[in-house]
């Protein structure tokens, strides 16, 4: 390989910092799972994109910044959205119904958060995971490895392999340009991979110099430099080639995982990679972005990949399918250049985008007609086909757009979970009835049913402007003589009737019914004649295909078997794991059912289920049924019975509005419930819901509650912690030890007169409950949050005092005047508005007040205006401020709420009563691990970031919990961590990675932030 003259020092400082190098390399870890088999071309694969899919667990998220919910603008697509690990596996049945027997998922280790522009603070590049900062760390935002080898785990239970996206060739952005060292203090990768002799100090790729250069000195020089910046490992130095494919294989060994996709092949040298493989002793496909099929060929085959993806095939898909253009240009041209290949054209992996290219839909203007007609070609072409996470749900570039040039990054790469920028749940695109998904579905059953689509010879039978055919043949072996015959046509109008010579290598007779798979009703019989004896006569619609075989559609009707081996064992007296043997199924066991005394609470894609809604002190019976993708139910198991102990309890009275609340809980460190939660009964005290929850050993439950209808109370999103005992909530996000506390009733003053007065509401009357969510005009219904969902609720007003009513002397017949007290009062604090207007409407009322509203007045709080509205026999009303100039605060559109009484509204925070001053209460959970002794300090950005600043230290309260109030300002930025008095003790991601600054703006009044510390760097 060619080199510069200057680098021959580098290279000598190299070799005698690789002696030492090793020293700190971590050796590979020990194997402790298995693969189910490697990824082959039997396999069809889903691809996952992890932090664009499902988020599983709101506790990973990454904060500030780095993250946003949001999807309105291109530029909000290169931040973090919160998908995990644990959201893969929630998802898995979802990925399983379709018919995929793998996944592919993004990398896996510790990313590099933003790049080095601006000091390091630059352009975020964590959510893909390619930009690395530790290989041998897990991405703290997507979960530990411990999540990680779960998700494999709970994968292989249903029959799916996994193949992990691994990144050999760079690390990410920490080194300028040609400099050889670290220019940023504190900006280089984890050890041992912050030694600069271990990488190229060339430059950037010029792409110019390379693209359609495909010679040696093409490639020396695409190996020798960095691809965007990143800093590119030079596996010439066996030292750093270790220490990266060391790393790597760590990841396998530890979880069993079952194929690699290798980033950035192209960049790499064929048998490096061949090497890489070998070590890992799994199949890996790489990545050359290039439509030269013998280029790319040249990482294919010995001592080299086993396969790569299919980039030549992909412009011919996207021309002929997409663009309607010439399959005898595109399709035929390309096909007939597998010689290139040496008998591996079954490993290249198919496909019709992915996440470096626009939607396939958005390419063919929407048409899903042209999209499933490509979906069918990849599935019964030669090849492996994978299909980007989805496609199935027939949804193109977000907002339309369309990228032009280089990579396509943005749009594409849209969530299948939408979220409004308050990470409010707006849409989730899981929809197992869309079109796209059944044809999937439709497809993988076909390939199964069909071996010739796996391992078959692939065989031009017809080939024109817009129609084409093939034959996928097993010429030896088990299954010999197995064909399957497939036709398409892109024409944008009308069908095409085609007579079709069979192949000379065909075995199948004249007389031989040939059913098509996508349509069992239709059918064509081999007759006699044309150029090979031998013919079929097909007819196709316009953007449509047939797929004939003699293989007969299997129609399952028969059950699995019942599960065996049910046990069940008390975790701690509110939670009970369930275990079975897994069934047997004559297609395969999609799930299984969980019965408790005879009810069903619960499914499972795995062979365990946790219950963690038990009472303590009680027996329960489990039984368990299994299912498979037909719908078939085996019976039920045999009862595994368990007595739960007894065990800590919290018990919480709520008073929010809602019809049925809900409470959505976990004990802390422990697992969610399923949204939205168990409904809350009523309680002995009105106007209250209770429920009594056992958690076991831990010390504290942590709880969101909602109208189990999508409607959230999350504590602003930090959800609301308890500890054992009794609780009592108040709007909004009001929790005060004990029982309620029933005001008494105040006696209504007698009258002196004579006249018999009319009644008058009494000192104790309940109020109407205030509707919990006010929608605008065009509200659109959110769907109910997964897991760890915590969206803002709207507040529910509730009177904070009973008023009395004070009659009249002498009552008229027929009072028609406001009663007393049925009033709100509303401090309103803006410091962006130099006037202040209400704009409202009364509960019940469709009638607003005029534009701009009313003005509201000064008050005796320094920067509030209030207004005190009567509210008749309305509840409450809804209001939206402005300034009387235009320029409006609606709640993001949601407009703000109000029932009777009195409240304070700030920045969009609402309290209740009147303002208090401007103050921060921190509530700090911290780990089980935690020095009993230690003091806890808040330390950042108020005090110089003294890590032991006496001022800043945190009281531990009764329940565990350490607290601090502080007063900050409204509006002014902070950032913040916790430490025990270092910065060798501050706290860390779970992991043990560092995590970036805590921040916060305080909203105004007296505001309350919960924090979960993770972990503690010294442990």
């Amino acid at each position: 390989m060619k080199r510069k003259l200057w680098l021959v020092p580098v290279m000598i400082t190299s070799i005698i910092l690789s002696i030492t190098a090793n020293l700190f390399v971590l050796p590979p870890t020990q194997v402790e799972a298995a693969s189910i088999g490697t990824v082959t071309e039997n396999d069809t694969i889903y691809q996952i994109m992890v932090d664009r899919f499902n988020d599983g667990d709101t506790s990973n998220n990454a904060t500030g910044a780095a993250i946003r919910y949001g999807e309105t603008s291109e530029e909000d697509f290169r931040y973090m959205k919160g998908g995990d690990w644990q959201g893969v596996i929630d998802k898995l049945p979802y990925i399983h119904n379709m018919g995929y027997t793998a996944i592919w998922i993004s990398p896996v280790a510790e990313p590099q958060v933003t790049s080095r522009d601006n000091n390091g603070t630059g352009k975020n590049t964590a959510y893909h995971g390619y930009n690395v900062k530790n290989p041998n760390a897990a991405n703290p935002y997507f979960g530990t490895k411990e999540k990680l080898k779960e998700l494999v785990d709970s994968a292989h239970a249903l029959g799916i392999k996994v193949i992990i996206d691994v990144v050999p060739n760079h690390i990410g952005d920490y080194m300028l340009g040609n400099q050889a060292y670290y220019d940023i203090p504190g900006l280089q990768p984890a050890a041992p991979f912050n030694n600069p002799a271990w990488y190229h100090h060339n430059g950037d790729i010029n792409w110019s110099l390379v693209d359609g250069r495909y010679d040696q000195w093409a490639q020396d020089y695409m190996e020798n430099h960095d691809l965007g910046g990143l800093d590119d490992i030079d596996l010439d130095v066996p030292a750093a080639k270790q220490a990266i494919f060391s790393s790597i294989k760590g990841w396998f060994d530890y979880t069993g995982a079952d194929g690699a996709r290798v980033d950035a092949a192209k960049l790499i040298k064929p048998t490096d990679i061949g090497e890489l493989q070998n070590l890992l002793g799994v199949n890996t496909f790489g990545e050359n972005f290039d439509g030269n099929a013998e280029f790319v060929s040249r990482w294919v085959g010995n001592n080299k990949e086993w396969g790569m993806l299919d980039f030549p095939l992909f412009f011919s898909v996207l021309n002929s399918f997409a663009y309607g253009q010439s399959f005898d240009s595109n399709i035929k041209s390309t096909l007939a250049q597998d010689s290139y290949y040496n008998g591996n054209a079954n490993h290249m992996v198919t496909f019709i985008d992915n996440h470096d290219r626009n939607r396939f839909l958005t390419e063919a203007g929407g048409n899903v007609d042209k999209m499933q007609n490509a979906l069918s070609f990849i599935f019964t072409v030669r090849g492996t086909p994978v299909v980007f996470q989805g496609t199935e749900q027939n949804k193109g570039n977000g907002n339309g757009q369309i990228m032009t040039g280089g990579i396509a990054d943005t749009w594409n790469r849209w969530s299948m979970v939408k979220r409004d920028a308050g990470g409010n749940v707006l849409e989730n695109y899981f929809n197992e009835n869309s079109s796209t998904y059944k044809h999937i579905a439709k497809l993988n059953e076909i390939r199964k049913n069909n071996p010739a689509l796996r391992t078959g010879t692939q065989r031009e039978m017809w080939s024109a402007q817009n129609l084409y055919a093939f034959s996928r043949r097993i010429d030896s072996g088990t299954n010999v003589g197995q064909e399957v015959i497939s036709v398409f046509s892109n024409a944008s109008g009308g069908s095409q009737t085609v007579t079709l010579p069979l192949r000379a290598e065909s075995t199948l007779t004249a007389g031989t019914v040939l059913v098509n798979q996508l349509n069992t009703s239709d059918t064509v019989t081999v007759q006699s004649g044309g150029a090979t004896g031998k013919q079929i006569t097909v007819t196709v619609g316009a953007n449509s295909a047939k797929i004939y075989s003699k293989t007969q559609p299997v129609v399952d009707t028969v059950a699995p078997s019942v599960p065996s081996n049910v046990t069940a064992a008390v975790q701690n007296a509110s939670s009970v794991l369930v275990n079975w043997t897994a069934s047997t199924d004559a297609v395969g066991v999609t799930g299984y059912e969980i019965f408790r005394n005879g009810v069903k609470i619960g499914t499972s894609a795995t062979t365990s289920y946790t219950d963690n809604a038990v009472a303590s002190q009680t027996n329960y019976s489990y039984t368990v049924k299994a299912f498979d993708a037909a719908g078939n139910l085996s019976a039920l198991s045999a009862a595994a019975l368990v007595t739960t102990p007894a065990g800590n309890n919290v018990t919480i009275y709520y008073k929010q509005g809602y019809t049925t609340p809900y409470i959505h809980y976990r004990p802390v460190g422990g697992t969610w419930t399923t949204a939205p939660g168990l409904a809350m009964p009523a309680a002995e005290v009105s106007g209250y819901n209770k429920i009594t929850i056992n958690i076991g050993s831990a010390t504290q439950l942590e709880a969101a509650f909602n109208n189990g209808s999508g409607t959230w109370d999350s504590n602003g999103g930090s959800n609301y912690l308890f500890g054992t005992g009794t609780w009592t909530y108040t709007p909004t996000g009001n929790i005060k030890s004990g029982g309620p506390v029933t005001p008494t009733a105040t006696p209504t003053a007698t009258p002196t007169a004579t006249t018999t007065p009319t009644p008058t509401p009494t000192a104790t009357a309940t109020p109407t409950a205030t509707p919990t969510a006010t929608p605008t005009a065009t509200t659109t219904p959110t769907p109910t949050p997964t897991a760890t969902a915590t969206p803002t609720a709207t507040p529910t007003a509730t009177p904070t005092a009973t008023p009395t009513a004070t009659p009249t002397a002498t009552p008229t017949a027929t009072p028609t005047a406001t009663p007393v007290g049925n009033s709100v009062t509303i401090y309103y604090k803006n410091t962006a508005f130099t006037n202040s207007y209400i704009h409202y409407k009364l509960d019940g009322s469709a009638v607003w007040t005029t534009s701009p509203g009313e003005q509201m007045q000064s008050s005796s709080y320094t920067g509030y205006k209030a207004a005190t509205i009567q509210l008749g026999s309305a509840a409450g009303l809804t209001a939206a401020f402005n300034n009387g100039s235009g320029i409006w605060d609606n709640n993001g559109g949601s407009n703000y709420h109000f029932g009777a009484g009195t409240w304070s509204l700030v920045n969009g925070s609402i309290a209740a009563g009147e303002p208090q001053a401007d103050s921060v209460t921190f509530r700090v959970s911290v780990p089980g691990t935690t020095p009993a002794n230690d003091p806890l300090y808040l330390t950042g950005s108020f005090n110089s970031w003294n890590a032991a600043d006496p001022a800043y230290q945190l009281t531990k309260g009764s329940d565990g919990v350490y607290s601090v109030t502080l007063s900050l300002p409204a509006g002014t930025a902070v950032q913040y961590k916790i430490t025990r008095g270092s910065w060798a003790t501050v706290e860390t991601s779970s992991s043990g990675a560092d995590i970036a600054n805590r921040t916060l703006t305080p909203a105004g009044g007296a505001q309350t932030v919960n924090l979960t510390v993770q972990r503690w760097k010294d442990q």
